[in-house]
């Protein structure tokens, strides 16, 4: 047994696996995940990385807020409550999902009068249960605990539920599609003078604006402070916020109710015009017949992380019915069901919006995890006109240890030295807007693939973006840049950059994508989309997609506020 060979032997396992053969690449990483977030989880650890620790005390000794009360006085059913098992529920309107899109169709629907039943896969939470740790909250707000990854390892895919969607732990950056794609995919009523209204009353409700100058956290001044050293463009973000205090805690959950998001601005809305929110509830399959959605089968469960429980299974009923469950459940419950694909484009167009990052060691402290994590972009390397190279954008971040921990590279006491440097560590993101073109399907078992692997432009283009990453942390003043590929590239000046990879390799550095999208693209010709430019899917006469599915490319910046516009475009045209 592993546990039982000699420190020596144990650590030229270990290497093996990192080192050798592809199939042990992956469980390198695998364990690695684990045990970091195993150790960096644990209090006992902190002080030696210098980590402050959460903000909040555990919920046994924190009271109530009007934001809690505010909450639990909603009518939402959990597991706890709702139909019984056999039981049909009967609607105007299904919304599955109750993110971005879901929420906003819910929303638009409900003011209408419609009776509208919302079925979210997970749970409801209050501002009190969003405790600031990243062992008990990744379970909570991800898709397998946040360990969802590409079928070759290369990309972990960071994708949410909960009463909320994936709007309860982004961190609120509010950009719009470019004009530019929506002229370039020439689709009727996608113009982009008939898109903004469905923009501009998003922004008014969601309250989007800049980012104060005073919020700008340590890290994110040091990043305008390079980006202005070299003269690139940039600026300050857009966030939907209300009564921030700056955390930094932001992709756990705001414990504070800070964001003005789904959960805290559409769905309570919608609740009150008398939409019926099921939380805990997993849509299981359509009935599908004669060219129509006949019901929708679902599963009320409690959650696994609070111990699971008996399942109850019963049936919705409706009219119309919209899927908002994110480009990667929704594909997989249309396949499920049995959806008309006689082009076998379902689940095709996979876009991802991948990610990777460098970190820049400064001298003073910055303390990444503290304070709003973005606030200040670089577009220098972004660039939408037709035939345009520049497919980079580049953000900062935060990471709080668990994160930290899986994305520095190596393990062992090597890995743990870096460590000990990470309060003066500044994240620095480049995001590809990718070309790749990748597959959402289900398994044999119930489970999820997602095949997707970087042509060579998009590896070359990443690659461009992670030395610009470098030259901007190097003109902030960083004395170093690290670099996590597998052998770490530790970069003492700006005239090393060129050291860094032209082009990455799958498992050359860890990539990260928390905005799939594009699996059920718009487009007038079934044999090359998924839904029509009414955002209807191809086949079923009274089923709608309001997700970031239905995007016919990339969108190349964060797709929220996109997002909700689908969701509030299909709600008010249905």
């Amino acid at each position: 047994r592993f546990s039982g060979l000699p420190f020596e032997d144990r650590r030229k396992c270990i290497e093996g696996w990192r080192t050798g053969a592809l199939w042990g690449r992956p469980v390198f990483g695998a364990l690695k995940e684990l045990s970091t977030l195993a150790w960096y989880t644990q209090p006992v650890s902190w002080s030696a990385i210098g980590y402050t620790g959460p903000l909040v005390p555990p919920t046994a000794q924190r009271g109530w807020t009007d934001a809690d009360h505010r909450y639990a006085s909603l009518p939402i059913h959990t597991h706890k409550s709702g139909p019984g098992d056999g039981s049909t529920v009967k609607a105007k309107a299904v919304v599955i999902g109750s993110g971005a899109g879901g929420a906003a169709a819910a929303y638009a629907l409900a003011r209408r009068g419609m009776e509208v039943a919302v079925v979210e896969a997970g749970s409801f939470h209050l501002p009190r249960e969003l405790s600031q740790r990243e062992e008990e909250m990744y379970p909570r707000l991800f898709y397998d605990a946040g360990g969802r990854r590409t079928a070759n390892r290369a990309i972990r895919v960071l994708h949410g539920h909960g009463v909320g969607g994936s709007t309860l732990h982004n961190i609120n950056l509010c950009k719009r599609v470019p004009d530019a794609l929506l002229e370039e995919w020439k689709l009727p009523g996608w113009s982009p003078h008939e898109f903004k209204p469905y923009l501009d009353e998003i922004e008014r409700l969601l309250e989007v604006r800049p980012v104060d100058l005073a919020m700008v956290n340590t890290a994110n001044a040091l990043i305008r402070k390079g980006v202005g050293a070299l003269g690139w463009k940039g600026g300050i973000l857009h966030h939907n916020r209300r009564g921030c205090v700056g955390s930094g805690f932001c992709e756990l959950g705001c414990s504070f109710d800070a964001k003005l998001n789904a959960a805290r601005v559409l769905i309570p809305d919608a609740v009150a015009k008398g939409a019926t929110v099921y939380a805990d509830t997993r849509a299981l399959r359509f009935d599908v017949a004669g060219g129509r959605v006949q019901g929708l089968t679902v599963r009320t469960q409690a959650p696994a992380w609070s111990g699971g429980g008996p399942a109850r299974e019963w049936r919705l009923e409706a009219d119309l019915y919209i899927c908002a469950g994110g480009a990667v459940e929704t594909p997989l419950l249309l396949e499920r069901s049995g959806a008309p694909d006689p082009h076998g484009r379902l689940g095709r167009g996979l876009r991802l919006h991948p990610g990777a990052a460098v970190a820049g060691l400064f001298d003073q402290n910055v303390r990444c995890w503290q304070g709003i994590p973005q606030s200040w972009e670089c577009t220098e390397w972004l660039s939408f006109e037709p035939g345009s190279s520049k497919r980079t954008w580049i953000v900062g971040g935060s990471a709080h240890p668990a994160g930290a921990a899986s994305f520095l590279p190596g393990y062992g006491a090597a890995h743990a030295e870096l460590m000990t440097h990470y309060p003066r560590l500044v994240p620095l993101s480049a995001m590809l807007h990718d070309r790749t073109q990748g597959r959402v399907g289900g398994t044999a078992g119930g489970g999820v693939e997602l095949d997707y692997v970087l042509d060579e432009g998009d590896r070359a283009e990443l690659a461009r973006g992670l030395q610009a990453c470098a030259r901007i942390l190097f003109a902030a003043g960083a004395r170093e840049v690290w670099v996590p590929t597998r052998e770490v590239l530790r970069l003492k000046s700006v005239a090393e950059v060129d050291r860094m990879p032209q082009r990455l390799a799958d498992g050359d550095i860890d990539l990260v994508a928390v905005h799939p999208m594009g699996s059920v693209p718009m487009g007038t010709d079934p044999r090359t989309s998924g839904c029509g430019p009414d955002q209807k899917f191809h086949g079923l006469e009274n089923l709608w997609i309001a997700d970031a599915s239905v995007y016919p490319t990339s969108l190349g910046v964060p797709p929220q506020i996109s997002t909700y516009s689908v969701g509030l475009r299909v709600g008010r045209q249905v």
